[in-house]
């Protein structure tokens, strides 16, 4: 049983990745937002930024704006609704029930169908666009990690090589890093 355990998780893992760029590791927000920001500068776009709490000046910096999962939700939540109305209207006029003469449209059963359909559409739509979005799983990461970065420290990963890595280790050094490490 060990053996297999351990045969799953050898599989699940998959190979290394070689990463080549340039880590910083950073205390203050203020040094790393400067740092994203020059980086941006020189023509870096794929930074990545790894922080135990979500900083809005960095995101800022990132040139990230606001996320469309609302929008994937709204959408859901409005195709949801549309869709528990047109079953409640759909099965009323396929197989209609007369009791004693009243009308076959009633609005106020029908709003709880849609209602709930809204619910359970929208809440999907959210799960769905929070993954997608999020690119999760992610099975292979594209930075290299460290522990300290789920603690108090901001990492910067900038994936270059060469003498464009040179001068990302130099700004970063200059910008305050505490801690900067060349993957080639």
């Amino acid at each position: 049983m060990k053996a297999l355990f351990s045969l799953i998780e050898k599989l699940l893992e998959g190979p290394r990745v070689h990463h080549q760029g340039v880590l910083g590791v950073f205390f203050y927000v203020d040094d790393a937002e400067g740092v994203v920001t020059a980086l941006r500068g020189l023509g870096h776009q794929e930074i990545v930024v790894k922080s135990p709490v979500p900083h809005h000046s960095i995101e800022k910096a990132l040139g990230q704006g606001p996320s469309l999962v609302r929008w994937v939700t709204a959408t859901g939540a409005f195709l949801g609704a549309t869709a528990g109305f047109s079953l409640c209207y759909y099965s009323m006029f396929s197989w209609p029930l007369v009791v004693g003469g009243k009308e076959l449209t009633s609005l106020p059963p029908f709003v709880i169908i849609g209602y709930e359909s809204m619910i359970l559409i929208g809440c999907l739509a959210n799960l769905i666009g929070m993954l997608a979005l999020g690119r999760l799983p992610q099975l292979k990461s594209p930075s290299p990690s460290d522990p300290r970065f789920s603690e108090d420290k901001i990492g910067i990963w900038v994936p270059c090589k060469g003498q464009e890595a040179d001068r990302a280790c130099e700004l970063m050094k200059g910008h305050g890093a505490e801690e900067v490490k060349l993957h080639a």
